[in-house]
């Protein structure tokens, strides 16, 4: 097989919108808990986890889940969709299929795309003679162009317990303009019109009649008082897949869901996005407490690959939200009447002058919040406190500030074009402005991972020929840890733990001491996009251990010390981050080889083996140490 393939995939998108008039095969039994799976071919997709999901009025199950696959011959895949209900021990109970549907009926000849619409499926019984139920299927695909820019809207709005006006069109596009757009809503509580159930259906509604029929609603997310929603225009649609959401409260005890983070997370072809809206804590001297939400928030918030925190996995994050942080002015507070001082400098457009005592600013410089992000020139008012029904009239019991704020990080080898950041001054219900940012990003559609197998099974792998940790976490009472790394994630085909060190903060692995990694990937032209995700932990002979921080090693410039010769090292350096912030550094040389996959030419020990015969001798002194903790 050849190492490199230029084919451009066909893709399929597979959205299982609905469900209704679901039979178990006991009469009189109901479905709580379905579990879609999707197969073509001889590939499967199985949907996420979902709890008592309710029915609307029509008695249809919400599912909106979409599965993207590849396809290696239009003419001859097929689809199937089956529908399980989870019994007891684990066990599965088919509740029905739609079987044999032909993808070449959606797709035209050149593998372009056909729009086909939407359409319930029927759903038979095990012996095919009887309905079981149907399913809402939407069903799109072609052929992905390699690298597309796809323009983003980003906005976010305290809207302050009020009904905001019908017609938002001065804060978020109605023009088509953009491929994406996400919303986030802060303090969004507000009795509704008696046309609507709650405060959340009403506001999707006007985000939808203002955006217009172009969008489609992909996922809405709310908890408590935080709303976050994510449309895409019909022209992306067949692009999305792997969508999935999470939310956390760090409010009182942790329940209270006043203040938190929603966040939705998707695939556009095979680059990632995550969009997370926050509300932290707010007053003025409360700038630790905002600093611990986002610590909370960064490393307990889990959507997408759950062993992995949410900064270190998605190709591009973005963090937005009433985030709340004040202007310190310190000293400079003291001085008589600082509050029409900041507002003469507001008048007279002189932002920088008081930008200087933002604590945002001062936070993220000094590595304490936000760390790797990056903002937009702020060249527009405070958007907090504006008295209700004012453009620009600032409460004179509260200093204004730029609560408001719209950030972005990416992994390596990615970048955000930022267009616009700008306040919509004219939004007169709330004590806050709306806030929007404008961007263009670059997404990918790879080469095909399709491969025919030789006997031989040659893989991708990975060999480290040094790695070395500094500055790590100490996660012991005596002030060391026992660190070794976990390497895993989705193109790895078994995850793989390296020798443990013993009592060190800067520990320095040798080659012996790190096994290769398998990759699942093949084509060249896919690892050049591809990422192996780390863990570094505190050895714990009772469990997985206490993570020291998480990484992410890109390949690129393995692939291109590969391509300069077969025997190439690429070195590389990348930051540790453990609850968004940073954890030590991680450096090595990394080797990219084409062999006989290592996996069948001998197992992997387990890991307490693996520890045992690698010359790990203190398991003794550990299980005292983790007894004492245990105990004391």
């Amino acid at each position: 097989m050849s190492v490199t393939n230029t084919k451009r995939p066909c893709r399929v998108s597979v959205s299982i919108l609905g469900a209704k008039n679901l039979k178990r095969p006991k009469t009189g039994s109901s479905v709580k808990d379905p579990v879609f799976k999707v197969r073509i071919d001889h590939a499967s997709q199985t949907s996420k986890e979902m709890r008592n999901i309710h029915k609307n009025e029509d008695g249809v199950m919400a599912v909106n889940q979409t599965f993207n696959f590849e396809v290696q011959d239009i003419k001859t895949a097929t689809l199937s969709v089956y529908v399980y209900n989870k019994a007891l021990w684990g066990m599965e109970e088919s509740l029905g299929s739609c079987i044999g549907l032909n993808v070449a009926n959606f797709l035209q000849e050149n593998g372009a795309g056909r729009e086909e619409g939407t359409k319930w499926y029927d759903l038979l019984s095990k012996d095919c003679k009887a309905l079981s139920g149907k399913v809402l299927l939407h069903i799109g695909g072609g052929i992905a162009d390699p690298e597309q820019k796809i323009t983003t809207f980003v906005g976010t709005w305290n809207v302050g317990k009020t009904r905001p006006p019908m017609e938002l069109s001065s804060w978020i596009p109605t023009n088509n303009a953009y491929q994406i757009v996400a919303i986030g809503a802060q303090e969004c509580d507000y009795q509704p019109q008696k046309a609507f159930a709650d405060c959340g259906k009403e506001w999707l509604q006007v985000l939808n009649t203002n955006l217009g029929f172009r969008y489609k609603l992909i996922h809405a997310i709310s908890r408590g008082q935080m709303r976050l929603a994510i449309f895409v225009r019909d022209d992306v649609v067949r692009a999305l897949s792997e969508i999935d959401s999470g939310s956390l409260a760090t409010g009182v005890g942790h329940v209270m869901a006043n203040k938190g983070g929603v966040a939705i997370s998707f695939k556009l072809w095979d680059t990632s996005l995550c969009f997370i809206n926050c509300h932290f804590a707010a007053h003025m001297g409360h700038c630790q407490t905002r600093n611990s939400n986002y610590r909370e928030i960064a490393g307990q918030l889990r959507i997408g690959y759950p062993r992995m925190e949410i900064l270190n996995q998605f190709h591009y994050v973005f963090w937005f939200g009433d985030l709340n942080y004040r202007l310190d002015l310190g000293g400079h507070g003291e001085k008589k009447r600082p509050w029409q001082r900041v507002v003469k400098a507001i008048e007279a457009g002189r932002y920088n002058e008081i930008l200087q005592f933002d604590e945002l600013r001062r936070e993220r410089e000094a590595s304490r919040v936000l760390y790797g992000f990056k903002e937009g020139e702020i060249n527009f008012p405070p958007t907090f406190k504006v008295e209700k029904g004012a453009l620009s009239l600032y409460n004179k019991r509260r200093m204004p500030a730029w609560c408001d704020r719209i950030l972005w990080r990416t992994l390596p080898g990615h970048s955000v074009k930022l267009t616009s950041y700008v306040s919509t001054p004219t939004m007169l219900t709330s004590d806050h402005k709306p806030v929007a940012a404008t961007f263009t990003i670059t997404v990918h559609a790879l080469p095909s991972s399709f491969s025919s197998m030789d006997e031989e099974d040659k893989r991708w792998h990975i060999r480290f020929t040094s790695m070395r940790a500094k500055n790590l976490r100490a996660s012991d009472i005596n002030g060391f840890s026992d660190p070794y790394i976990c390497f895993e994630g989705e193109n790895i085909l078994r995850e793989t733990r390296s020798k443990v060190k013993v009592r060190t903060l800067n520990p320095v692995w040798n080659p012996k001491e790190l096994r290769p990694l398998v990759l699942r990937t093949f084509p060249l032209q896919r690892l050049e996009k591809e990422y192996v995700f780390l863990r570094v932990l505190d050895y714990n002979y009772t469990s997985n251990g206490d993570t020291l921080g998480y990484a992410v090693i890109p390949l690129a410039q393995a692939v291109q010390a590969f391509n300069r010769g077969p025997n190439g090292v690429a070195h590389f350096k990348v930051g540790l981050l453990h609850h968004g912030l940073p954890a030590g550094t991680l450096e090595g040389g990394i080797q990219l080889t084409w062999e006989i996959n290592i996996l069948k030419r001998r197992p992997f020990d387990n890991n307490e083996s693996m520890m045992r015969k690698s010359g790990f001798k203190n398991f003794g002194r550990i299980l005292t140490k983790r007894n004492f903790l245990r105990h004391s």
